[in-house]
């Protein structure tokens, strides 16, 4: 695929634009970057007051369902409009840490079609530990060993972030 775009992010959202704001804050802004936010039908105070600023940004491409068929619908009406080479799939209430451009880029040129990492999880409003993905994180575990090889499957998912 020859595209101006490295990673495509896909972000479906429904009614939470302040944790939707802060997962697209978390995502730094490069030529190579596409963000797409799918809303599926968010309630019309929530369209009213949040998503001009959202509509201002240009380098996020923001779509709005008609008819809410859930976030799987929403990824996948965002898959289609993905020119990236990778794809990055975040929830509205992720956010990602610092360096995570420079993480993805470490392995952009990887043979493997899904990268899996490891991911934190945080309560949103205080931002303690949770040891929500403790379970998503020890497969892959599995997966990469005690050597921490890379893993070769056939998609690639990124979630090098917090949650």
């Amino acid at each position: 695929m020859n595209s101006r775009y490295k990673y495509s992010f896909i972000i479906p959202h429904r009614d939470i634009p302040q944790l939707l704001l802060r997962c697209l804050d978390s995502i730094p802004r490069r030529e190579d970057v596409q963000i797409i936010v799918v809303d599926d039908v968010s309630s019309p105070e929530i369209v009213d007051k949040y998503f001009s600023d959202i509509e201002k940004d240009e380098s996020v491409q923001l779509i709005k369902l008609e008819k809410s068929n859930g976030a799987g619908y929403a990824r996948n009406v965002g898959l289609a409009q993905a020119h990236g080479e990778w794809i990055v799939f975040a929830d509205a209430d992720d956010f990602f840490e610092e360096g995570l451009l420079d993480k993805l880029d470490g392995h952009s040129s990887d043979a493997a079609d899904i990268i899996y990492f490891r991911a934190k999880s945080v309560y949103s409003e205080s931002l303690q530990p949770s040891h929500k993905l403790d379970k998503r994180n020890q497969y892959i575990d599995g997966i990469l060993g005690t050597s921490r090889l890379k893993p070769s499957a056939s998609t690639f998912v990124l979630n090098p972030g917090v949650r």
